[in-house]
């Protein structure tokens, strides 16, 4: 950083002053972390480093990882002598416990004094400042005789708690970057499990995060980015818009936080903006004057590495828009496929059936064909459009945990008849919470959901059917010609549940049962 980068004091304000404030850092680069995982032989290794530089670009960074450590697992925050002893909550060391620890960790017999241990420097002193007569060393015996004879294991632990306070976070970060720091218990001397209590958050911080439901369309999702991920292919996922697919690749991302990015692929033309957006995903260095190759060097030194697969959502504006068609290659698809899939890094594209038309666009216009691009494809999955009711039910379920069985149905069979499908869903529970909570009211009842239908989502939702009355069919229109029909012809304020076949009922897929094996883990 230039030397020249000073404001000093009674100048003017100048935002730009604050730009280069160690607060506003946040995270580890991930081409340095890439290197020093490519150090490490043994791939639990590599995965938990992985996982440590995702969370330092999370909310808090690593200095949030470091107080979470200590707060959960205080009684590790003790070296291994202590543990040796014991620390568990009032713990107290015996004179010979307390001698060998005093040891341990350089601490003065005067600041811990046992009993009948006379204060040398306080003797040293009387001798010096007080006449014979007085008998210093009596005074200095008496005094001995009202030290403790124990301590309690706290008294120690708190010179573990204030080291791992001001050590801690700089040790996690060297462990990820340093190649001289082995990935193994044993350091540092006041937190010796550190490794082993690194992977067991691990292992909490993924169960955290496991789905309470998963859809058939979830686990065809999860299945193609696992095969992704073990034999670092090319993977294309097509499937209609709101039917769960972007949610279930967030969710399998989450669980595999020491494998795998997710990134949104922007709408924008332009190399730049889509190498900012994977090299903001990977924790790639970004700043305000970054060229595109800069960030594309950046970004292939860390997939290159072998450890992480991308998953790029939004994949059908992976082409360039119908105005450069003409005029321009798709630059980007040409990149995933000579820089990262012919190197063996794991992409999966999760798209629309837009993606084949314009690729099918493309084609008829220029002179680029899609052999090389369809022949790397590993794995080609097509979703189904739909869900059967007892899972659109589940996912009810979860949009509302603390509703009855009769809101649940409401909300599912309304999907049902929506153009919007798992987004009018969505629409309803984050609706009808809203009016429980003008109300006053914890919990979601029938009567929110009754009003949430009437006036906010059915009234919107037609509105938009008769905006799109033009547009031309989508590939559900075939099982649903109705779009946000009311669940009956009138929603009195008491009345019941819909009862029968009431609804205008979409098509469905066939009932299934979620078994626990189906969730990923």
């Amino acid at each position: 950083m230039s030397s020249t980068r000073r404001a000093s004091e009674g100048r003017p304000f100048r935002q730009e002053r604050f730009a280069s404030a160690p607060e506003f850092e946040r995270g580890l680069m991930a081409n340095l972390v890439a290197k020093r995982c490519g150090l490490l032989d043994r791939p639990a290794d590599r995965q938990l480093i992985w996982f440590l530089q995702l969370l330092s670009h999370q909310a808090g960074g690593i200095k949030q990882l470091a107080a979470e450590l200590m707060a959960k697992y205080p009684g590790r925050v003790a070296t291994e002598t202590m543990r040796k002893f014991g620390t568990k909550p009032g713990k107290v060391y015996s004179a010979a416990q307390v001698r060998v620890l005093r040891k341990e960790f350089g601490i003065e017999k005067s600041d811990l004094p046992l009993y009948g241990e006379v204060n040398k420097g306080f003797l040293a002193d009387c001798i010096i400042n007080i006449p014979p007569e007085d008998d210093p060393y009596g005074m200095a015996a008496e005094d001995a005789k009202s030290y403790p004879k124990t301590y309690a294991a706290a008294e120690f632990q708190k010179y573990c708690i204030s080291a791992a306070e001001t050590d801690l976070e700089k040790c996690i970060l060297s462990l990820c970057l340093d190649p001289a720091m082995p990935v193994a218990d044993g350091a540092p001397w006041y937190f010796p499990t550190l490794i082993s209590t690194l992977r067991e958050f691990q292992g909490q911080w993924v169960k955290e995060r496991q789905p309470q439901v998963v859809t058939s369309i979830g686990e065809s999702v999860c299945g193609a980015l696992e095969y992704s991920i073990a034999r670092g292919r090319l993977v294309v996922i097509n499937g209609t818009a709101r039917t769960g697919k972007t949610h279930a690749a967030k969710v399998w991302c989450n669980l595999n936080p020491g494998s795998v990015r997710y990134v949104e692929c922007p709408a924008s033309n332009d190399d730049l903006s889509f190498f900012r957006e994977i090299a903001a995903s990977l924790g790639v260095s970004v700043n305000q004057n970054a060229k595109a190759q800069d960030l594309r060097m950046r970004i292939e030194e860390t997939l290159r590495s072998g450890d992480l697969a991308l998953v790029i959502d939004e994949a059908h504006y992976l082409w360039p828009s119908q105005r450069y068609y003409r005029a321009s290659t798709p630059s980007r698809i040409n990149w995933i496929m000579t820089a990262l899939v012919n190197h063996g890094v794991g992409v999966a594209l999760i798209t629309t059936p837009q993606f084949f038309r314009h690729l099918s666009a493309l084609e008829k216009l220029t002179c680029w064909t899609s052999d090389q691009f369809k022949g790397r494809i590993g794995r080609y999955v097509e979703l189904p459009a739909v869900l059967s009711r007892d899972e659109l039910e589940e996912v009810a379920g979860v949009l509302l945990p603390a509703s009855n069985a009769d809101c649940i149905r409401a909300v599912a069979r309304y999907a049902e008849s929506s153009g919007k499908y798992l987004g009018a869903m969505d629409a309803i529970a984050d609706t009808a919470k809203y009016f429980c909570e003008i109300d006053g009211r914890q919990k979601v009842e029938f009567k929110d959901i009754e009003r949430s239908i009437r006036e906010s989502v059915t009234p919107s939702d037609e509105a938009l059917k008769a905006a799109l009355a033009d547009a031309s069919d989508t590939k559900r229109r075939r099982v649903s010609k109705v779009i946000a029909a009311p669940l009956q012809p009138d929603f009195g304020r008491n009345a019941a549940p819909p009862q029968g076949e009431r609804f205008a009922v979409r098509e469905t897929a066939p009932s299934r049962q979620v078994k626990p094996e189906m969730v990923p883990g």
